[in-house]
C-alpha cells in the first residue's frame, strides 16, 4: 500500500521523504530513545510517526519553513513522545540539515539523499558484520569454557575449597 502511494507521489517528495527517514534514523538522541524505548513500547512507531509529520510539514508550507520552526518541533516532540530533554544543540542542526534537503529535493537534488543512502547501508552492512562476527566469538567462549572445565582426563574438575586469607586478612590470588 505504502508503495502504491510513493509511486504515486511526485519523485521529489519521494526522495524527500527517504532523506528525513535518514536523517532522523542517524539522528543519535531519537536513536537512543527508540533503542531504548523511552517512548514506550511503541517507540518505533512514534519515530516513524514523527518522519510523516514533518514530511508533511514540509509539503504543506514548502519553502515558507525555516530552520526554527523545524527546531521547535524536533524539541516538543523528543519532549512530549520521549520524556528527552535536548541539551546538545542536535535538533538546532537536525532542523538545518532538513531545511537544506529540502531545499535541493524541491529541484530534483537528490544527491545528499544518495550519499546518505549509501552512508546507511554501510552502517547497516557493518551492523550486520559486527552481530555475525560476535556470534563466533561467543561459540568460541563457550568451546573454551569447557574447555577450561576438564582436565587431561576429560573428566570435569572438582570445585575447589576457597581460598582462606592469611594472618593479615590478605587473600593470595593464583593463576592455575
Amino acid at each position: 500500500m505504502q508503495q502504491q502511494q510513493q509511486q504515486q507521489q511526485h519523485p521529489n517528495k519521494v526522495a524527500f521523504q527517504e532523506g528525513v527517514t535518514y536523517i532522523l534514523k542517524s539522528w543519535t538522541a531519537l536513536k537512543m530513545a527508540v533503542e531504548q524505548e523511552w517512548g514506550g513500547i511503541d517507540s518505533i512507531e512514534k519515530r516513524d510517526w514523527m518522519i510523516q509529520l514533518l514530511v508533511d510539514y514540509f509539503d504543506k508550507n514548502g519553502k515558507k519553513v525555516e530552520g526554527d520552526e523545524i527546531e521547535d518541533i524536533l524539541v516538543q516532540i523528543m519532549s512530549d513522545e520521549f520524556q528527552t530533554l535536548l541539551e546538545d544543540d542536535s535538533a538546532y542542526l537536525i532542523a538545518k540539515h532538513l531545511v537544506l534537503l529540502f531545499s535541493q529535493c524541491i529541484v530534483g537534488n537528490f544527491t545528499e539523499v544518495e550519499k546518505m543512502r549509501e552512508k546507511f547501508q554501510s552502517q547497516q552492512q557493518s551492523a550486520t558484520s559486527c552481530v555475525q562476527r560476535q556470534g563466533d566469538s561467543d561459540e568460541e567462549e563457550e568451546e573454551e569454557e569447557e574447555d577450561m572445565e576438564e582436565d587431561s582426563t576429560g573428566e570435569p574438575k572438582e570445585p575447589k575449597a576457597p581460598q582462606q586469607p592469611d594472618e593479615d586478612g590478605w587473600l593470595t590470588v593464583r593463576r592455575h
